[in-house]
């Protein structure tokens, strides 16, 4: 009976470490379209810098934006298929 609680814990102590990681990340994403979106309207307040170069920045931060949105949600998935699979592996 020990030994179940302990892998139950266990498990809740990594699923909620995935879903901590997964929401930091989330955060870094939105962030990272945060400064995307500002770059495209700087082009608009600062006439030193060329509209392209602004306009050019952020489509990278946003492509940077999606591309780690999808690693970080595509790892999410894969550790909690990892942890539902340790759980099974556990019952039988």
């Amino acid at each position: 009976m020990s030994a179940a609680l302990f892998t139950e814990r266990t498990d809740m102590e990594q699923k909620n470490k995935a879903n901590m990681r997964f929401l930091l990340q989330t955060a870094v994403c939105v962030y990272l379209l945060y400064m995307a979106v500002k770059l495209v309207s700087l082009r608009e307040s600062d006439p030193t810098l060329p509209p392209a170069v602004c306009c050019i920045a952020g489509v990278l931060f946003a492509a940077a934006a999606v591309v780690f949105g999808v690693y970080s949600w595509r790892q999410y998935q894969k550790r909690l298929k990892e942890i539902s699979s340790d759980e099974q592996d556990a019952e039988n």
